[in-house]
């Protein structure tokens, strides 16, 4: 199996651009000095593009998702840690998007709450932009090969504004993936602080409250925070999430929506 290359993009926005926080009194933070665009590129395809339509439509400055990008660099801290060992052959339908759709109980086991989150932690949390695709990595062993699958799922064009293919599957070593991750971590992290080091400089804008000593204080601990989540144990029972699994076999189909566990 041939493997492709992969990188996380971004691209904060100009400092004297960043609107503050607050509706009565204006205020600035390190969430909300990483306002900007991101988008991933693999395997030659861009995720997370919009459509032409849908920039037009907005009058976007970018074909990217224009948020707060450590919102991105948050989920992806996580779903790394969540890709600690690869996901048994029998369980890839379970994390990889291709569950059967099926009717909630009002109640469910232990074990099938187990299924439910093991699927969450591998579909990446998209569910402030606006009809946003479904994107889920999952770690797997193939011909020997240690891969991390990387998944986009778009509906059809008018229930979903980003651009591709209704589906796209690109298949990464583990190792550039952990890779393009640890990349990401330590340019966000040196871009904020060039962006810290500046405000100290300047101080805030007029009329904008900031407190630059807090503001450098949570900068030093976002800048551990990869190190911090990949120190943290991760165990499956896999045991656990197969039992769960097959509770939630006997669940009946549905055939009205497009919901995943973990949605």
């Amino acid at each position: 199996m041939s493997a492709d290359t992969i990188r996380i993009h971004f691209e904060l926005r100009p400092l004297a651009e960043v609107k503050p926080w607050g509706s009565h009194v204006a205020n600035l933070h390190w969430f909300g000095l990483t306002d900007g665009w991101y988008w991933i590129e693999a395997g030659g395809h861009q995720l997370l593009r919009y459509r032409d339509e849908a920039v037009a439509r907005w009058e976007l400055e970018r074909p990217y998702p224009d948020y707060y990008v450590v919102r991105l660099w948050e989920d992806l801290l996580i779903l790394r840690w969540a890709l600690h060992e690869p996901v048994p052959d029998d369980l890839i339908e379970l994390v990889a998007g291709s569950w059967p759709s099926r009717e909630w109980p009002d109640e469910w086991s232990d074990a099938a709450d187990a299924a439910i989150d093991l699927a969450g932690d591998h579909s990446l949390y998209l569910s402030y932009l606006v009809g946003a695709p479904i994107l889920t990595f999952w770690r797997h062993i193939t011909d020997g090969q240690d891969l991390v699958s990387v998944d986009q799922h778009i509906r059809p064009a008018g229930e979903c504004h980003f651009d591709g293919p209704e589906r796209l599957v690109v298949t990464v070593p583990t190792a550039e993936f952990f890779a393009a991750v640890a990349d990401f971590d330590r340019r966000l992290i040196a871009a904020m602080d060039e962006r810290v080091t500046e405000l100290e400089k300047t101080g805030p804008p007029p009329g904008v409250e900031l407190d630059l000593e807090q503001l450098r204080l949570e900068h030093g601990r976002r800048s551990g925070w990869l190190a911090q989540r990949l120190a943290a144990p991760r165990s499956v029972d896999w045991a656990r999430v197969r039992a769960g699994v097959a509770e939630m076999t006997t669940w009946p189909l549905r055939t009205d929506a497009e919901t995943e566990p973990g949605d």
